[in-house]
């Protein structure tokens, strides 16, 4: 399991928005299926999870399975696994002293255990990113 946290200068219902509706505007171009940094990430209420490039195309990156504002967000990932073997990502939305904790954890899932350890050092790595890249944006 993959724990990695960030404090945002905001409030929960701010840092949930910027997680939620926004990410296209930060999510690191790197940590991008698309590869395009004008690509649009949609996560959103009614299930659907993709990413929109420049071209019109949808990528599937996974599946919301929960939609809580501005508490929590689960979702099935299919980065690194695939779509009938996604692993859980759950991201916790908290009101602490100086704004809003803001923590994914990431677990096996459905994927297979060996499966979620090859990919694990590669989940660290871009979690590390777009959590750095979402604090830069508050």
């Amino acid at each position: 399991m993959i724990t990695k946290s960030v404090v945002l200068r905001c409030s929960v219902e701010r840092a949930f928005a910027l997680f939620t509706q926004h990410a296209g505007e930060w999510w690191p171009a790197d940590w991008r299926h698309a590869r395009d940094v004008n690509s649009s990430i949609h996560i959103e209420p009614s299930g659907r999870f993709f990413e929109r490039p420049s071209d019109g195309t949808e990528v599937e990156l996974g599946t919301v399975r929960m939609f809580e504002p501005p508490a929590r967000l689960i979702l099935d990932w299919f980065a690194g696994t695939g779509r009938d073997r996604p692993t859980h990502v759950e991201v916790l939305f908290e009101a602490v002293e100086t704004g809003t904790r803001v923590t994914v954890v990431h677990r096996p899932g459905a994927a297979d255990e060996a499966l979620y350890k090859r990919s694990a050092p590669i989940f660290e790595r871009a979690w590390d990113a777009v959590l750095a890249a979402l604090s830069t944006r508050v």
